[in-house]
């Protein structure tokens, strides 16, 4: 009995494992595109996530992370976060503004990994919002 139980266990985690790690895009490249676009509503709150949306970036242990943004559209002041998923909390990097210019998040990376993952949010009521740029370590 509890041998079963350990192989459905077993095959639930390989199968859940295989489903996870087949979605999504990894971008793999020493400078990373960054293009994204999301609606702010009447209360000013929007957000994007990459995590939700499959765009993942990598990055090597050890390294400030960069995002250089070269032009954005949308009133108010985005905000970018960057994250790295894992099974329980996903750990964060820090914040930068995404406004037109060079931002470095404040914490190094912790791992080499190709799940790195950034949300924006912010801007003024009613906007959308238009950001792009690259990103790199």
């Amino acid at each position: 009995m509890i041998n079963k139980l350990k192989l459905k266990a077993i095959m639930f985690f390989a199968i859940l494992f295989s489903v996870v790690a087949s979605t999504g895009t990894v971008v793999w490249a020493n400078s990373q595109s960054v293009n994204v676009s999301y609606k702010t509503y009447s209360s000013g709150n929007g957000f994007v996530s990459g995590k939700s949306q499959g765009v993942w970036h990598y990055f090597s242990n050890g390294h400030k992370v960069t995002l250089q943004v070269k032009t954005k559209s949308g009133a108010g002041t985005s905000t970018a976060y960057l994250y790295r998923s894992t099974l329980l909390v996903d750990p964060y990097y820090g914040a930068v503004t995404a406004s037109v210019g060079s931002h470095t998040f404040g914490t190094k990376t912790d791992a080499t990994s190709g799940k790195y993952y950034l949300l924006f949010a912010g801007g003024n009521h009613d906007t959308t919002q238009k950001i792009s740029g690259t990103i790199h370590d």
